[in-house]
């Protein structure tokens, strides 16, 4: 879907500004809920910012962010094939970009789902 601003998202977000945490599977880092803030949600992902560069993950990174209930409740509505652990979802680093100029910095997560992966790649992600 294109609209008069070169828009080119398949699902409309919805601003949903609240702090949370993510995971980078990489790894075992845990970032706190007071360096992240959730943008907006979709079905296919999400937009979180962050003010430390120690949070920014790398594209491609596969990552765990923590949602809280309701939220996990209306993606998985409206996407079944989301990949739900422990109150939050699994997704990939798609776009890092500056959000205020020198002070944030975006970062846009594409959800997996469990078509994009094997039984045996889900598993290993659900148990770490």
């Amino acid at each position: 879907m294109e609209n008069n601003f070169g828009e080119k998202r398949d699902f409309l977000r919805v601003d949903h500004e609240t702090p949370l945490n993510f995971k980078i599977l990489t790894g075992e880092k845990l970032t706190s809920k007071t360096d992240i803030t959730a943008r907006n949600v979709s079905a296919s992902g999400l937009l979180f910012r962050t003010m430390k560069d120690s949070s920014i993950p790398a594209i491609s990174d596969i990552i765990w962010v923590e949602l809280d209930e309701k939220m996990v409740n209306i993606c998985s509505e409206i996407e079944e094939e989301l990949i739900t652990h422990k109150g939050g979802v699994f997704g990939r680093v798609v776009r890092i970009s500056e959000g205020e100029p020198g002070i944030s910095y975006d970062i846009g997560v594409c959800f997996l789902r469990k078509t994009d992966l094997t039984e045996e790649e889900i598993h290993g992600l659900v148990s770490k």
